[in-house]
């Protein structure tokens, strides 16, 4: 009887799915639906978010009105529609709406990668592109009876978020950046088509397209129409295709910078990969000096000038990443040096767990990020990845039940992070983060973070903040843990001020990790692990780099490491820290007291790394050494 109950409703629930009713000597029972519920209904649930949900909540209100109306009372009864024989789908609107479906998944996901390259609010724009279409459809796309109606409102719901978001990002980007113009779908076709028929769709290409598919675009000048105009100047310059060779190089070698030294009849090619710098090809000076001054016209410098130092910037887009690349020139005794940066848009990490650092610590440095107040200090060596780490250390603590303000320069901002409200000052205008922070601090945040530290007056007023209810968050560069307590006392800032507020140092230092697919196991002498504080026995192997490989690692390119991780020591600040600050600030005396309260050293943390497999003892030794 429930059975019959249930079929009978969803014959007239699902009216506009309707089609020509199946053969009656056939399909004469009314359970019918639901023998065919599981093919047709379930597959969307598995894919539509709260797809599940919402069937089981439309058939609890049928199966509910039905029995009221059975009972005779006053509950609604749902209206009833003529289905004819039988009940059924028609399954080529489903299969029109799962179609739409798939088609919103994918533009949804392009949209959410697409808004952070081109640096538009993913806040504003992932839920615009999101909820109106999935709204929509599970409310009119499949409950209502009319389909003429219901699906061209679910298209117009895909259609207009995502146009409107197309018409904007097109607007802030240069004109063969943006997408759904002529070109652009031209180009679409033809890679549909593949290369047998890309001709008849595509137009030949002209020199700047020709080569390896680098494209290579000026924003050096801060005004939009002057890197177009820079960016047209290059392309009709010769030697396009040979620098868009050397930033592909670069790219396909995992350089995070690329080193031209220009001498008379020559130029060395170098590349710096993990930190590491490594010899490349020696360039031919004609067409190398040719590419130089493309990059250059692009950043928004001088090509014409070789002698005074010059800096600017150039966008890449290559195998679908894009890369902000600062350049820098400068005459040298032999020519000239230019190093070209290779930024990726946003960290490589995503939690301090990716970045290297171990469970247990991690669980302690939450602690201290969650106290109501105190002065937290980050820091590591010059180019030591400062900035992840503060990154990181932000996005682990939680910034929704808190009020965080981070007292950034207006010219180098800090990567965005959620929930996180940034107070700008700008140097050209004669500020300094001293000057702000008194507004900034009447807001009362419950969390200020500075990453940088730039006088004592800025570090007094932290320190009084850090006595209230907040919790101070800065870094410092600094070689170790007890080092970057007194690089904060360097700033003249009085030890009687900073000792009783500070809560703990955070200090990493970035490590080349070993080539998983080439790196060979060895067993380590006696001597060795004894130096290496290691008990006999209890080690049997280390790894290594290989010493003489049969053939180039394609993984690592034959450099034997590939990526970095991090190690870290973590020194929570007590209160014999605290005296030795204020009584001995020296650095052995701050090393011995650390020691004895338990701290466990850069180099400690290092050879467990070591003992893991991650890196091997040479890099180590290489790294402490900085």
């Amino acid at each position: 009887m429930f059975r019959n109950l249930v079929s009978s409703k969803l014959n007239n629930a699902l009216p506009r799915f309707g089609g020509s009713p199946p053969a009656a000597s056939r399909w004469q029972s009314c359970t019918w639906p639901l023998s065919v519920w599981p093919l047709s209904v379930w597959p969307l649930s598995v894919w539509l978010p709260l797809g599940r949900m919402t069937a089981f909540a439309m058939l609890l209100l049928l199966v509910i009105g039905d029995v009221a109306a059975a009972a005779d009372a006053d509950w609604p009864v749902f209206p009833q529609f003529a289905r004819g024989p039988g009940g059924y789908f028609a399954w080529y609107k489903l299969l029109l709406l799962w179609l739409l479906f798939l088609l919103w998944v994918k533009t949804t996901d392009w949209v959410n990668r697409d808004v952070q390259l081109v640096r538009m609010s993913y806040a504003t724009w992932n839920p615009l592109v999101f909820f109106p279409f999935i709204v929509v459809l599970l409310t009119l796309g499949l409950g209502l009876p009319l389909f003429r109606i219901g699906f061209p409102l679910t298209l117009a719901a895909l259609g207009v978020p995502l146009t409107v978001y197309v018409l904007k990002r097109n607007a802030k980007v240069q004109p063969h950046e943006r997408v759904m113009t002529v070109p652009h779908i031209r180009y679409l076709i033809a890679r549909m088509f593949g290369k047998a028929s890309a001709g008849d769709f595509a137009e030949p290409k002209a020199a700047h397209e020709q080569g390896v598919q680098v494209d290579l675009a000026g924003r050096g000048s801060g005004d939009a129409q002057k890197d177009q105009a820079n960016t047209i100047l290059a392309r009709q310059m010769p030697g396009f295709v040979t620098a868009k060779e050397l930033i592909a190089g670069a790219i396909d070698n995992r350089a995070e910078k690329a080193m031209l030294d220009y001498a008379r009849e020559s130029v060395s090619l170098r590349y710096q990969v993990d930190g590491v710098w490594h010899d490349g090809d020696e360039q031919e000076l004609e067409s190398a000096t040719a590419a130089l001054g493309i990059l250059k016209k692009l950043a928004n410098a001088d090509p014409a000038e070789r002698k005074a130092r010059q800096e600017g910037v150039f966008e890449a887009s290559y195998k679908g990443e894009k890369f902000t690349c600062p350049l820098i020139s400068q005459g040298t005794k032999t020519g000239e040096r230019v190093i070209v940066h290779l930024e990726g848009i946003g960290s490589p990490f995503k939690s301090l767990d990716e970045l290297g650092m171990r469970e247990g610590m991690i669980e302690r440095f939450k602690d201290l990020m969650l106290a109501d107040n105190g002065f937290l200090v980050l820091s590591a060596v010059p180019s030591g990845g400062l900035s992840t780490l503060l990154n990181m250390a932000l996005r682990s603590t939680d910034r929704y039940l808190r009020d965080f303000i981070l007292v950034e320069n207006v010219k180098d901002p800090a990567e965005e992070v959620e929930n996180i409200t940034p107070a700008m000052f700008n140097p050209a205008a004669g500020e300094t983060p001293d000057k702000i922070l008194p507004n900034v601090m009447r807001r009362e945040p419950d969390v200020l973070v500075l990453p940088e530290l730039h006088n004592r007056e800025t570090v007094g007023m932290l320190c009084e903040g850090a006595v209230e209810d907040q919790l101070i968050i800065a870094t410092v560069r600094a070689k170790e843990a007890v080092e970057a307590l007194l690089r904060v006392l360097l700033l003249k800032v009085p030890a009687k001020s900073f000792a009783p507020v500070v809560i703990g140092v955070l200090n990493q230092r970035m490590i080349r990790k070993l080539c998983e697919s080439c790196k060979e196991a060895y067993e380590p002498p006696a001597a060795l692990l004894k130096k290496l504080g290691i008990p006999p026995n209890r080690v049997q192997q280390l790894f290594r780099h290989p010493e003489e490989p049969e053939e180039v690692c394609p993984e690592c390119r034959g450099i034997g490491y590939k990526g970095r991780t991090a190690i870290f020591e973590l020194l929570a600040v007590d209160d014999n820290i605290r005296e030795a600050l204020v009584k001995q600030p020296k650095l052995d005396v701050l090393r011995k007291v650390a020691r004895q309260s338990g701290h466990r050293s850069l180099q400690e943390e290092g050879i467990l790394a070591v003992v893991r497999g991650i890196t091997s003892l040479p890099e180590l030794m290489r790294v402490l050494k900085q």
